[in-house]
């Protein structure tokens, strides 16, 4: 497998050698097109002055003279009324011109093959002009073979995109090691975070493509290691919740045995067992709840009841527990009818309101309210209980997130998760405002209909 910085050197080669190539071609083209302008006007000017010296002794001299220093060769022939040719100065091949183009020159017309169509081979260019001697009409043909110039220009031009490709190549290779050694470092990384370490951050101070993605990664690593965290912390707990109910069953069941414990004390103890065996079976009761949850295939049996009954019954299953703490219960509930699972939602109003009750203080409050605001439903479970960090608010509702870390308060952390993706699933949304020591604010918000055209199964 090539690497990506072999693959950047490679396209970048041939990036430019398809270039080069274009560029010769277009370069070559446009400027033998401008040498052969800039030409024919310089051959008749030649001409022209070359006319003036005919006749003199040292005419054949300058022809010479021209024909030798100029950069490009010239044949310089001048052809009288009978056709007898003479040439002047360097000979040179034989012009490419018929019988009717010199009569058409003697005749006192110009004469250019510039403008015609040479064909693939090199082909030299030919000037005529007419002129009076002695009475004589004559007529001066000039020709050159510019081929020598074009090799120069194209020599010139190949030395300059070979130097622009190597120079390239060079500098290419350079920037591109400088832009892969971040990607190299992102990789790097990745691998380290493949392998179950999530304590991992890349540095790269450049606010470009590649700092975004570090950005987005470190962002991820960071949301990792807080996951990871919760998982550990999830295990702990887990653990604990798991342990001390057994760790009471096997003690008690242990005690069962002995003859000597009185029938007051096996009831006492077979309360405990029961008590600490409904524990368990609420926490496996939770778990399979979430799993479930979490499927893609869960679906909702939707019907219509009336949301405020439903709640009132939720009250008053709990009464034993809010009556022990002497907490005042405040119902404001309209009368509400809405379309939803309604064992799932009964399942949120008891893990909102056993939480309420479960962190309020004694002849402390709770109050529920129901309120409706176009085709949605608030219901709003407020308590004046220890409340909830500001710092803490954003990850109540994540699995096995717990506040209360010292486990004073007996739970697993699964009720608001499970809470919020039963909330989802019926296309609503849930949000706390809360302030430690201020008590708290829970809102679910739910549509009245649940939008049938979406997937039941999107938690």
């Amino acid at each position: 497998m090539k690497s990506i910085y072999v693959k950047l050197v490679l396209s970048f080669i041939i990036t430019i050698l398809l270039s080069v190539v274009i560029t010769v071609v277009v370069t070559t083209f446009l400027s033998k097109q401008k040498l052969e302008m800039r030409l024919g006007q310089d051959m008749v000017k030649m001409g022209e002055d070359f006319i003036d010296l005919y006749g003199a002794e040292d005419s054949d001299k300058a022809a010479r003279f021209l024909s030798n220093s100029s950069f490009i060769h010239f044949s310089f022939i001048i052809i009288d009324d009978q056709h007898k040719e003479k040439v002047l100065g360097q000979p040179g091949p034989p012009i490419p011109i018929t019988s009717k183009e010199v009569d058409q020159v003697l005749d006192g017309k110009h004469y250019s093959n510039l403008n015609e169509e040479k064909g693939d081979r090199p082909q030299p260019n030919v000037v005529g002009l007419p002129f009076q001697e002695n009475g004589r009409s004559y007529a001066l043909f000039i020709q050159s073979h510019p081929q020598r110039q074009f090799s120069v220009i194209q020599d010139v031009q190949n030395i300059q995109l070979i130097t622009i490709l190597l120079v390239g190549i060079v500098l290419f290779a350079y920037v591109s090691t400088i832009i892969i050694k971040p990607i190299k470092r992102l990789s790097t990384a990745i691998k380290v975070v493949g392998q179950g370490e999530y304590n991992v951050q890349v540095e790269h101070a450049a606010n470009d493509e590649i700092g975004l993605l570090t950005k987005n990664f470190n962002q991820m690593t960071k949301e990792l290691n807080k996951i990871e965290t919760m998982r550990q912390e999830f295990i702990a707990s887990v653990s604990h919740e798991i342990q001390s109910p057994l760790t009471s069953i096997r003690g008690f069941s242990a005690a069962l045995k002995d003859d000597i414990v009185s029938e007051d004390k096996k009831i006492q103890y077979l309360t405990i067992i029961e008590k600490e065996s409904t524990r368990l079976s609420q926490l496996s009761s939770n778990l399979l709840k979430l799993a479930s949850l979490d499927s893609e295939h869960q679906t909702l049996m939707l019907q219509q009841y009336r949301l405020d009954e439903q709640i009132r019954h939720v009250v008053m299953a709990l009464e034993p527990q809010w009556i022990k703490k002497n907490i005042e219960i405040d119902l404001d509930l309209s009368n509400v009818q809405i379309e939803a699972d309604k064992d799932l939602l009964e399942q949120v109003w008891l893990n909102l309101v056993t939480n309420a009750i479960k962190y309020t203080p004694e002849n402390g409050f709770v109050k529920i309210s129901i309120s409706l605001k176009n085709e949605e439903i608030d219901v709003k479970i407020k308590d004046n209980g220890i409340g909830i960090a500001e710092e803490d608010q954003k990850y109540i509702f994540e699995s096995f997130y717990k506040v209360d870390k010292s486990r004073t308060l007996k739970g697993s952390g699964l009720g608001l998760a499970i809470t919020k993706k039963i909330v989802r699933l019926h296309e609503g949304s849930i949000h706390v405002e809360s302030k430690s020591d201020q008590g708290s604010t829970f809102t679910v918000t739910l549509p009245i209909q649940k939008n049938r055209n979406k997937k039941d199964s999107s938690v």
